[in-house]
């Protein structure tokens, strides 16, 4: 069984008096620790909190490198299937890809609502075509700093430095996946993103708005951050927005 880098570790808080439970779902190349502080306070709010760690990830990257997306998903799953039935009611809450992930769950398994951060949604053929070239010649690539304004966020990160090009050809053909998929979502989504992200265009979040099934939609800008938003300048805001947003919706 491949060790976990320090920080990078799953966690469960199991509140005995809730029948509402958050899964919540990591990024990619990331670890859990971007959405520990996010799952702390929601578990101060009185709610069961779940967030698996993501097939391939916070162990080696050449774990991820073996990895598909079909992986990534079945620990999404599997992280829902830890929650449900015990719990009435279960929020999927992703960061990234695992925003992607969230929705892509919420089109195949009931929830209460999906709230999503920094989704990407990137359907370029040429991309894809790149990525596949590429994985023989290049297999991995150095990664630069997370966009996260917070210095001493940045510095507390816990992330893999470098990004197999295999998988990113994974992620792409999962959002070619996705795609197909966001007219089947019907549950209450909220969406959120920074005006800032480097790493997902800002555009996006409306073009994944336009393309959901759910009438019960609604998107926030955030003004502040980069592409974590869990762990940046307006993580505060985030926070009580998703609190908001699930006590509206119990």
């Amino acid at each position: 069984m491949a060790t976990i880098m320090p920080g990078a570790e799953p966690f469960f808080y199991q509140n005995e008096s809730s029948d509402a439970a958050c899964l919540l779902l990591h990024g990619f190349t990331a670890t859990p620790q971007e959405m520990r502080h996010l799952g702390e306070f929601l578990y101060d709010c009185g709610l069961t909190v779940h967030c698996p760690l993501l097939a391939g990830h916070g162990t080696d990257v050449l774990d991820l490198n073996a990895t598909t997306w079909r992986d990534w998903y079945g620990s999404a799953y599997e992280g829902w299937c830890a929650l449900h039935p015990s719990a009435a009611q279960v929020f999927a809450i992703g960061l990234s890809l695992g925003a992607a992930l969230a929705l892509y769950l919420a089109a195949h398994v009931p929830l209460s609502g999906v709230v999503v951060m920094a989704t990407p949604l990137v359907l370029d053929k040429k991309l894809l075509w790149l990525a596949r070239a590429l994985k023989y010649l290049r297999p991995y690539r150095k990664k630069g700093p997370s966009h996260i304004n917070d210095p001493q966020a940045l510095a507390a990160r816990v992330a893999y430095d470098q990004t197999p090009t295999r998988s990113s050809e994974q992620a792409l053909l999962f959002f070619r996946h996705l795609s197909d998929e966001l007219p089947k979502v019907q549950t209450p989504v909220l969406l959120m993103h920074s005006r800032h992200d480097q790493t997902i265009k800002p555009a996006t979040m409306p073009r994944i708005y336009e393309q959901l099934g759910t009438k019960d939609k609604r998107m926030l800008w955030l003004e502040n951050s980069g592409h974590i938003v869990t762990e940046d300048y307006d993580r505060q805001l985030v926070y009580a927005t998703i609190r908001n947003f699930i006590e509206q919706h119990r």
